[in-house]
């Protein structure tokens, strides 16, 4: 009878376990509820504002040469070192001493990159009687606070390359070699215009398309790579009477930029959250937070995202672009600002005695996010959140261009409505 009551009671908790195993999971969002605390409204957009920030290249690894995507990649400046890495080293001028003989010199860089057509690429010299003719800050926009470099520059050699010449080795690398030899001529200029730093001392090449043909994108490893320029001399140095050492010389690059014109603001910009980093276009928009202000302390936000339509953009297939959304710290005062870069001269006098304005991001709140199927879709709950609970002061966010873009992507946004979620206490 025992046995009977115990099998009895295990059948019935096995059929009670059964039975709650078949009953279907009931999750929390899909429970109608009309009296959720749920809620949701839009922030509207109050203003906005396009301008121009100073160009940003997103990666310095590279020199470039050609015409894309409306950008004009107008010369490359590269500043060797004055002693060669030898021990002991050698200075270039040293190598203008009786006692040694240069054969040859090569001045050689390397490249990922081919060619679909060819061009003439020419090295020059910079020759400046200053030492150092460039710095971080050049680009196209403050070139009148350097050289002319176009115009104190001599052409020492140049070099045809067409895509035969590229032949990339197991690493995915090729030299771009330019020889100097007795032979050619181009020796005596390497010596007298570049080797000679006590009357040029800038010892500084400058590396241009010379026949201004390339419509492509071409470049070279800079000095930012384990693989930048170099020059390599060979000589014989004459010891003593009896003693002549044949031998080369290795000299590395120091510093040095790409100098280029980005693409065109047009009018057309103004009208769209237009992003490029290679002419400095960012954006300020303004939202209308007063609902924010009227919410208890307590409101939690989430789901809350800008969504972005891409209006145009120059982006090639399987190109990525990224967006940037920052708190900025200080607020936009006047709405009228004018860009720094654009020229106002003939708009009258009040545009003229614009000063410049810098709006930096916070810190505390930075998002980024790529664009997918012609949209972005950057999450700021954070930053709704942050501005309730006193963490920012300001209804602004600045809108940029990430650096992992390439400087020569420029994309053209609508902005959407913002729908907010939050959760009432």
């Amino acid at each position: 009878m025992i046995r009977f009551i115990l099998n009895t009671k295990k059948l019935l908790i096995i059929l009670i376990f059964i039975i709650s195993c078949s009953e279907e999971t009931i999750i929390y969002s899909e429970i109608e509820n009309r009296d959720s605390s749920i809620q949701t409204a839009s922030l509207p957009q109050t203003n906005s504002k396009l301008f121009q920030s100073f160009p940003l290249f997103g990666t310095k690894d590279k020199l470039y040469f050609g015409s894309f995507k409306e950008s004009e990649n107008l010369y490359s400046l590269v500043q060797m070192t004055l002693f060669s890495g030898n021990i002991p080293p050698v200075s270039l001028v040293d190598l203008l001493a009786e006692s040694i003989q240069v054969d040859s010199a090569m001045v050689f860089f390397e490249t990922q990159d081919t060619l679909s057509a060819g061009f003439d690429l020419g090295l020059y010299s910079i020759t400046s009687e200053e030492d150092n003719v460039f710095s971080d800050s050049l680009n196209y926009y403050n070139q009148n606070d350097f050289i002319d470099f176009e115009s104190n520059s001599f052409l020492l050699n140049e070099i045809n390359l067409t895509p035969d010449y590229f032949t990339q080795n197991s690493t995915g690398l090729d030299s771009v070699k330019i020889m100097f030899t007795e032979e050619n001529g181009s020796l005596d200029n390497l010596k007298k215009y570049f080797l000679d730093t006590n009357t040029y001392p800038a010892r500084t090449f400058m590396l241009k398309d010379t026949g201004n043909t390339l419509d492509e994108l071409f470049s070279i490893e800079s000095n930012e790579s384990v693989n930048g320029p170099k020059m390599r001399v060979w000589y014989k140095e004459i010891i003593d009477e009896q003693t002549i050492l044949d031998t080369f010389i290795t000299f590395f690059s120091q510093k040095d930029i790409n100098v280029f014109r980005p693409p065109a603001i047009n009018d057309n910009d103004f009208n769209y959250i237009s992003l490029n980093s290679g002419s400095g276009l960012s954006s300020v928009i303004e939202f209308d937070l007063n609902l924010l202000d009227n919410l208890s302390r307590n409101e939690l936000f989430k789901n809350s995202n800008l969504v972005f339509d891409v209006e145009y953009s120059n982006l090639l297939d399987e190109e990525d672009f990224y967006i940037i959304i920052s708190a900025i710290q200080d607020p936009v005062q006047n709405w009228s600002f004018t860009s720094p870069f654009i020229d106002t001269s003939d708009e009258g006098d009040d545009s003229i005695s614009e000063v410049e304005i810098k709006y930096t991001g916070d810190t505390r709140f930075v998002v980024s996010k790529k664009i997918e199927d012609n949209q972005a879709r950057i999450p700021i709950h954070d930053f709704l959140q942050g501005y309730k609970n006193g963490l920012f002061q300001h209804n602004e966010l600045m809108i940029y261009s990430s650096p992992v873009n390439s400087p020569f992507d420029k994309v053209n946004l609508n902005l959407n409505a913002i729908e907010v979620m939050y959760v009432e206490p």
